[in-house]
C-alpha cells in the first residue's frame, strides 16, 4: 500500500526522487487545541458576550482573538476583528457611542512593536489603529471618550521614566493633558472616576515628587494633593477597582501598614487615600486579576486553605460590603495557579470566569449563578494551539503527550493515542484533568501507565483508569521517574530517593542510596539492565568548597547493591541523561568534565556493562557544542538507540548519531523541519519485544524509523507543535544549499485535521508558494489558484466530499505535496 501511494505521488506530481526523502509524508500531524486564554468578559447592552486573549478557535471556527457571542453561547459571526493574528488581547474599553478600544500585545515583551491600540465599531471593524504606545499595561475611558493609557519601561529604548498619555478620540495625543509626568518606576494602571484620575504602579515618585505607587490626578493631568496613601503604603502589581460610590478597592501587592502591621489583604480606599475603616478582610486577590463588583458584593479570586487546613487552593469567593466572608457563596474551586490574571464578567445574572479548564470547563471559560452554583458550559470552547511534549511508541501506536485538551476532533486531556500514521485513536479519550502528565510508558496494546506529580496511574486502551491498580506511598511523593518492570513491580524515584511498589501499588523496597549524614541526593537518574538497575545519584553537601558529584550503582532488585560493578564510579558533575543500551552497555550525559579520574570533555560517555570507561569510544567521539556565539555548553536533552546508532538531540533542535564506537555515522543529518526538538522516539525492528520498552515491540518493515517532537518558531498565527516522522533506513546525505521539496514539505502545516470546511495552511520563513491546488486521488485537479500571501491561506473545501485529497504547492523551491482528510 506504501509502494503504491509513492508510486501514485511520483506520476500525479512529479516528485523528484526518493534517494534524498527522509521524511515520511504518508503521516498526517494531528493538531493539538488547549484552553483558550480569556483576559476580557464583558457584557454588552443587547445581553451579548464580548471575549478577548489568546482565542484562535471558538468551537471548529478559526477566530482573531477578540470575538462576540450569541446569548445562547454561539458565535456571533456578524462580528469580525481583523487585526493582527500574533497579538492577544489585553484590555477592552467601550466609548458612548459604541465603539470599542482595544489594547492588544504580543507577550509583554517590552519592544516598541508589540503593543497596539485599535478603535473599532461596533462588530468589529477597524476604524483607527496605533503602535507607538510603548510597553502599554491599561487604558481607561473617559466620560468625553478620551483614551489614557499607561506603560513605559526604564531603561528600554532611552526611556528614563514611565508615563500616563491620554489620547483624543481620533488617536492624536491630547495636548491639554500633562502628557510629560515621568514615574520613576512602572506604571501598571490606570481608572477613571468622573474628572478625576487614579494611576497606580510601582513608583515612589512624579517629576520628584514623593507619591507611594499611588496617585490621583486632576482632569488635565495634575498631581491631586488632596489625595495621599501615606508613607506606609506602597506596592508594585496591585489592581484597582472603583465602586460606584467613588471608593477605591486595592488588590494585589499592595503594601499597607496599619497600627504598625504591614499586611497585602484587600483594602478599601476613601476618595482622600485614606483607609476606609468601615471595611476590614483577611482575604487578598492577586495584582495580575480582576475583582468583580455587582450589588455591592466583591467577587475575587483567593487562596484560602482546604479541608487539611493546612494546605490552600485557589477559589473564587464572594465578600460582603464590609469585607467580610459571604459563606451563603459557594466557593469555586479554580486551577492550581487560577488567581494570576484571574477574570470574570457578569452577563444575564450569570458569572463567567476563567483559569477553569481543570476545574471546570476544559475550554477554561465557565459559568456559575450569583450564588455560586456551577451551571453548564458545555457550548462555551473558545480554544487554541496546543503543543506535544514526548511521545513513547508499541506495536504501531504512538502515544504522545503534551498541553492539549484535543486531538484533532477527539476531547482527551493531555494524552493521546495515534496509529502511524498519525490517526487519531477515536476510542481512547483521558477525560479530566489529575495533574499535568510527566512520563508514560506503553506496556502492551492495553494497558498504559501515566504518571502526575503526585499520582501513577493504570490505563486501558480507551484511557479508562484501572481499579486493578492503587498507588499509595507513605509519604507525599512527587514522581520525578517511574518504570513497571516485566514483573508488574515498579521503580520511583521522588526527591531524594528510588522505591519499588508492588503490583498493587504498595511501597516494597527503599534502595540505600546514601549512608553519610554529610551528605543529601538532589537529582536521581535510572535505567534496567536486564534484571539489574544502574542508578546515577547526585550528592551535595554544605561542605566548603565542595562541588557537586554523581555517583554510579548498581542494584539487585531486592535492593542490594552488585559489587561487581566498578566502585567509585563517579562523574565530577551532574549527570542528565542514563541510557541502557541494547548491549548492555551504558551511556551516561550531563554536565561532568571527568569520569573516575578520566577527561571527558564531551561531557558524555560510554560504558561497560560493568561500569568501565569505553576508552576507545571517549577518543573517537566529537560532537559539536551548540548555544549562543558559537556554543559554550552541549545541553543533551535525550538519548535514543535505534539499530545499533545512538541519536543524540542537543539544545533546540540538533540530532547527532554516533557509531557504537564514537564515530559520527556521517550519512545521517537530521533534516531542518523541527525549531525545537523535545523528544525523539524511536521505532526499532522485531528484535526488541521487551513488554515495558516505550519502543517498539514490532513493525512491518526492515526500515527503521524515528518520530521527532517539538516546535517551530512559526511567524504567523498558526500551530507551532509538530511531530515528524523520519525514515532511518534512507539517508538524508548532505544538505544541499536549496532544500529539497520532501523536506519542505514538513516545513507545512495543515489544519484542522481532519478538515470540514475550510482547510488552512501555515508555513515556515523559507517557504514562499505562488500556486496552490488541490487534487483527487485519482490526479485530477479540482481546484488551483495562485497565492497572493501566505497569511492566512485557506481553501474552502465544503463543497468537496468526503475522502482523501492531495494538496500542491508550488515555489521557487519545487513541488510540494500534502495528503488531507475532508470530513
Amino acid at each position: 500500500m506504501k509502494k503504491l501511494y509513492s508510486l501514485l505521488l511520483l506520476i500525479v506530481f512529479g516528485i523528484l526522487s526518493s534517494n534524498a526523502q527522509t521524511i515520511d509524508e504518508t503521516f498526517v500531524q494531528p493538531t493539538p487545541y488547549k484552553a483558550a486564554k480569556i483576559a476580557v468578559i464583558k457584557e454588552l447592552s443587547d445581553g451579548k458576550i464580548l471575549l478577548g486573549g489568546h482565542i484562535q478557535f471558538f468551537k471548529e471556527k478559526k477566530v482573531s482573538n477578540l470575538i462576540r457571542l450569541n446569548a445562547d453561547y454561539s458565535l456571533d459571526e456578524t462580528f469580525v476583528f481583523n487585526g493582527d493574528l500574533n497579538s492577544e488581547i489585553k484590555d477592552v474599553k467601550f466609548q458612548s457611542n459604541g465603539n470599542i478600544i482595544v489594547l492588544t500585545t504580543k507577550g509583554n515583551s517590552g519592544y516598541a512593536d508589540y503593543f497596539k491600540l485599535y478603535q473599532l465599531d461596533p462588530n468589529g471593524g477597524i476604524i483607527k489603529e496605533v503602535s507607538t504606545i510603548f510597553n502599554a499595561t491599561s487604558i481607561a475611558i473617559q466620560a468625553d471618550d478620551k483614551i489614557l493609557v499607561t506603560g513605559g519601561a526604564i531603561g528600554y529604548y532611552n526611556f528614563t521614566s514611565c508615563y500616563v498619555n491620554r489620547f483624543n478620540s481620533d488617536f492624536s495625543l491630547d495636548d491639554t493633558f500633562k502628557n510629560d509626568l515621568a514615574f520613576n518606576g512602572a506604571t501598571n494602571n490606570v481608572v477613571v472616576s468622573g474628572t478625576a484620575i487614579y494611576v497606580g504602579g510601582a513608583f515612589t515618585a512624579i517629576d520628584d515628587i514623593a507619591k507611594n505607587s499611588l496617585v490621583k490626578l486632576t482632569s488635565d493631568g495634575v498631581i491631586d494633593t488632596t489625595f495621599d496613601v501615606g508613607q506606609g503604603s506602597n506596592g508594585s502589581g496591585f489592581s484597582m477597582t472603583l465602586q460606584d460610590d467613588g471608593k477605591l478597592l486595592i488588590g494585589g501587592n499592595f503594601f499597607n501598614t496599619k497600627d504598625n502591621v504591614t499586611s497585602t489583604s484587600l483594602i478599601r480606599l476613601n476618595s482622600d487615600g485614606l483607609f476606609d475603616e468601615s471595611f476590614s478582610t483577611s482575604y487578598s486577590s492577586f495584582g495580575s486579576s480582576v475583582i468583580g463588583l455587582k450589588d455591592s458584593y466583591i467577587y475575587i479570586a483567593t487562596q484560602i486553605p482546604v479541608n487539611d487546613g493546612i494546605s490552600s487552593g485557589t477559589f473564587l469567593v464572594r465578600l460582603k460590603p464590609n469585607g467580610v466572608l459571604d459563606e451563603s457563596f459557594n466557593k469555586i474551586k479554580l486551577n492550581e495557579l487560577g488567581g494570576n490574571y484571574f477574570v470574570s464578567g457578569f452577563a444575564n445574572e450569570k458569572i463567567f470566569y476563567n483559569n477553569s479548564e481543570y476545574t471546570g470547563n476544559k475550554y477554561g471559560l465557565s459559568i456559575c449563578d450569583l450564588n455560586g452554583n456551577i451551571l453548564d458550559s458545555s457550548e462555551l470552547k473558545p480554544s487554541r494551539y496546543g503543543s506535544f511534549e514526548s511521545g513513547g511508541y508499541f506495536d504501531g501506536k504512538l502515544v504522545v503527550k503534551g498541553d492539549f485538551v484535543k486531538l484533532n476532533d477527539v476531547e482527551t486531556f493531555g494524552i493521546g493515542l495515534l496509529d502511524e500514521n498519525g490517526s487519531v485513536n477515536q476510542s481512547f479519550i483521558f477525560p479530566n484533568y489529575l495533574g499535568d502528565i510527566t512520563q508514560c510508558q506503553i506496556i502492551d496494546d492495553q494497558t498504559i501507565f501515566i504518571s502526575t506529580k503526585e499520582k501513577l496511574l493504570k490505563l486501558n486502551n480507551d484511557g479508562e483508569i484501572l481499579k486493578d491498580f492503587d498507588f499509595k506511598s507513605n509519604f507525599d511523593l512527587y514522581i520525578q521517574q517511574f518504570k513497571v518492570l516485566n514483573n508488574g513491580k515498579f521503580l520511583i524515584t521522588y526527591q531524594s530517593g528510588l522505591y519499588m511498589f508492588n503490583e498493587d501499588g504498595t511501597q516494597e523496597i527503599v534502595y540505600s542510596l546514601n549512608s553519610d549524614p554529610n551528605f543529601w541526593i538532589s537529582v536521581i537518574k535510572f535505567d534496567m539492565q536486564g534484571d539489574k538497575i544502574i542508578c546515577a545519584a547526585q550528592f551535595e553537601s554544605f561542605g566548603a568548597g565542595y562541588r557537586p558529584k554523581s555517583k554510579l550503582i548498581r542494584f539487585n532488585l531486592d535492593g542490594s547493591i552488585d559489587k561487581e560493578f566498578k566502585a567509585d564510579s563517579y562523574t565530577d558533575a551532574s549527570v542528565t541523561n542514563l541510557n541502557v543500551l541494547k548491549s548492555g552497555e551504558i551511556v551516561i550525559a550531563g554536565y561532568f568534565l571527568d569520569y573516575s579520574g578520566t577527561s571527558t570533555p564531551n561531557q558524555l560517555v560510554k560504558l561497560s556493562k560493568d561500569g568501565e570507561i569505553d576508552v576507545k569510544f571517549n577518543e573517537n567521539l566529537k560532537i559539536p557544542k551548540v548555544g549562543i556565539s558559537g556554543g559554550e555548553y552541549y545541553d543533551y536533552r535525550k538519548i535514543e538507540e535505534v539499530d545499533s546508532v545512538i541519536y543524540i538531540t542537543q539544545v533546540p533542535s540538533k540530532v547527532t548519531a554516533i557509531n557504537l564506537d564514537g564515530t559520527i555515522k556521517t550519512d545521517f543529518e537530521m533534516p531542518a523541519v523541527i525549531d525545537n526538538i523535545t523528544d525523539i522516539v524511536g521505532v526499532k525492528d522485531a528484535e526488541d519485544s521487551s513488554p515495558v520498552s516505550h519502543k517498539a515491540k514490532s513493525v512491518s518493515t526492515s526500515d527503521n524509523y524515528m518520530f521527532a517532537i517539538g516546535t517551530n518558531n512559526n511567524s504567523n498565527s498558526s500551530s507551532s507543535s509538530t511531530i515528524v516522522k523520519l525514515n532511518l533506513g534512507k539517508s538524508s546525505g548532505s544538505l544541499s544549499v536549496r532544500p529539497t521539496p520532501e523536506k519542505l514539505a514538513s516545513n507545512v502545516q495543515v489544519f484542522p485535521v481532519p478538515v470540514q470546511e475550510k482547510v488552512s495552511l501555515s508555513f515556515t520563513n523559507s517557504i514562499v508558494p505562488n500556486k496552490i491546488a488541490v487534487y483527487s486521488v485519482n490526479g485530477k485537479e479540482l481546484y488551483s489558484a495562485k497565492v497572493q500571501s501566505t497569511d492566512n491561506l485557506e481553501v474552502d473545501m465544503s463543497g468537496f466530499a468526503s475522502g482523501i485529497y492531495f494538496i500542491k504547492l508550488s515555489s521557487d523551491s519545487g513541488t510540494i505535496t500534502k495528503k488531507i482528510v475532508k470530513k
